[in-house]
C-alpha cells in the first residue's frame, strides 16, 4: 500500500453519544508530541468564518470519533475517542495564535498502551519539502467523501493547483485548488506527488527517487456560491500554519 494512504483518520464528529457529521483528520508530531490536524469548522458545526452554525438545530460536538491504523499488520482500525471540550465545555484544541484560519490542531493525550496498539503515521515524518509547488499542478486531496466504512482508507480525489501558492500568505492566506469535493473530506490533507523527474525548489539538490511526495495543506471543502452548478474551488490552508498554532498554543475560546 501507497504509506499516505495510511496517514489519514476518518473522523465521526459527536455530541454525547449523537452523531452530527462525519470529516477527515490526519497526525502531526512536533517536540515528542502527538496532535490531530483537521478544521475548525469540523470541531465546532460553525461555517467559517462567519460563524453561522451549520446545522438548523445549533448542535456542535464534543468528541470526536477517529480511527486509527493498527501497529499490528491487520486490515482494519482502531477507534478512538477523543475529548475536544472541557468538563466546563472549553474547547481543548488550538487555534492560530495571529490569524483567522480554518485549522483545529487537537492535541493528542494517548496512555502509553494506546499509543502501543496503533501506528500514527504522522504527516510530517514522512513527507519530502525540497519539491517546488506551482499554480497548475496537480495535487490529491485524500479524505473520506463517503463516509469511513471498511476498510476506512482514503479516497485520493485529484484537483489542480489554481491560484498562486508563493502570495497565500500575503494575501487570503489560503490557496486554492480547482476540484469537486463532499463535506466528509473537510480536513484532509493535500498532497503534490511527483513520479521519476522531479521539480525541485532552488538551491535543492535534484532528487533521484522514483516517487516523491510533499504534504502542501489542509483541505477545507469549497468556497460558497449560490449555484451548485458555480465553479468548484476549493481551499488549502499552507502547511506551515500548523507548527505555527503548534507553537502559539492558544486553546479557542468558542
Amino acid at each position: 500500500m501507497d504509506q499516505f494512504s495510511l496517514t489519514t483518520t476518518p473522523i465521526e464528529q459527536f455530541f454525547n453519544n449523537m452523531l452530527l457529521g462525519t470529516a477527515t483528520g490526519f497526525v502531526w508530531s512536533n517536540s515528542g508530541k502527538y496532535y490531530l490536524i483537521t478544521n475548525w469548522h469540523v470541531v465546532t458545526l460553525r461555517i467559517f468564518p462567519t460563524r453561522e452554525y451549520i446545522k438548523t438545530h445549533g448542535g456542535r460536538p464534543n468528541m470526536l470519533r477517529a480511527r486509527f491504523n493498527f501497529a499490528a499488520q491487520v486490515f482494519e482500525k482502531q477507534q478512538f475517542d477523543i475529548r475536544i471540550r472541557d468538563d466546563d465545555d472549553r474547547p481543548l484544541w488550538l487555534v492560530h495564535p495571529a490569524r483567522n484560519v480554518d485549522i483545529a490542531v487537537i492535541p493528542l493525550l494517548l496512555s502509553e498502551n494506546q499509543k502501543a496498539l496503533v501506528n500514527l503515521y504522522p504527516m510530517n515524518e514522512i513527507t519530502v519539502t525540497g519539491l517546488a509547488v506551482y499554480i497548475g499542478m496537480d495535487v490529491f486531496i485524500l479524505g473520506y467523501p463517503f463516509g469511513a466504512g471498511p476498510p476506512a482508507y482514503p479516497i485520493w480525489k485529484r484537483g489542480s493547483i489554481a491560484s498562486e501558492p508563493d502570495l497565500a500568505r500575503l494575501t487570503t492566506d489560503y490557496l486554492l485548488v480547482d476540484t469537486a469535493s463532499r463535506p466528509g473530506m473537510s480536513g484532509a490533507p493535500v498532497i503534490l506527488r511527483s513520479w521519476g523527474n522531479h521539480i525541485v525548489q532552488a538551491n535543492i539538490a535534484a532528487r533521484d527517487d522514483m516517487v516523491a511526495t510533499k504534504f502542501i495543506g489542509v483541505y477545507s471543502g469549497r468556497l460558497r456560491t449560490k449555484d451548485s452548478t458555480d465553479a468548484q474551488i476549493g481551499v488549502v490552508w499552507p502547511a506551515e500554519f500548523i507548527n505555527e498554532i503548534i507553537a502559539g498554543n492558544k486553546r479557542d475560546v468558542d
